[in-house]
């Protein structure tokens, strides 16, 4: 049993946080969700880490849930996920996320910000995170406001 979301989007808030245990299921639950959004209306997603280290292996994105959708072809090249041939979403990094404010993302509907909690000492936030991400929520959103944001963290104590 993993972590479903639609409770929580049920409230129809922009900014979203999920904070659980690790293992949980909530990026789990965050795939399966922009998965069936894509299949049923073409709706794309982002995948946001706060940097480009953290997308080292993501070419195996959509390895762990796949299965549930054998019928469908999954494939990431770069940062650009694709079901069926087609563009679904993409793996953006936060710390480089500025380079893209020319960047359409007109179809775009939901955003997963993952590990926004740090819970390393390895790992440290950007300066002026918050003012980054939300400059590049803007560059996604281009003011509409169908474009919702998963929060997804482990919970850490202070």
């Amino acid at each position: 049993m993993f972590y479903n979301p639609q409770q929580l989007l049920s409230h129809n808030c922009l900014f979203n946080f999920v904070i659980g245990n690790r293992g949980a299921g909530k990026t789990y639950s965050f795939k399966r969700l922009v998965i069936k959004r894509f299949l049923k209306t073409g709706a794309q997603f982002i995948y946001l880490r706060r940097y480009k280290t953290e997308f080292k292996r993501f070419e195996n994105f959509f390895n762990d849930i796949a299965h549930e959708f054998p019928e469908h072809e999954f494939k990431v090249k770069g940062n650009v996920c694709y079901i069926d041939g087609k563009v679904a979403g993409w793996g953006v990094a936060l710390s480089t996320a500025l380079t893209l404010k020319s960047v359409n993302f007109e179809k775009v509907e939901y955003i997963g910000f993952d590990e926004f909690v740090i819970d390393s000492k390895l790992i440290h936030y950007l300066s002026n995170e918050v003012t980054a991400f939300l400059e590049f929520y803007e560059t996604v959103a281009r003011l509409r406001d169908n474009v919702r944001v998963l929060f997804l963290s482990n919970a850490v104590s202070v």
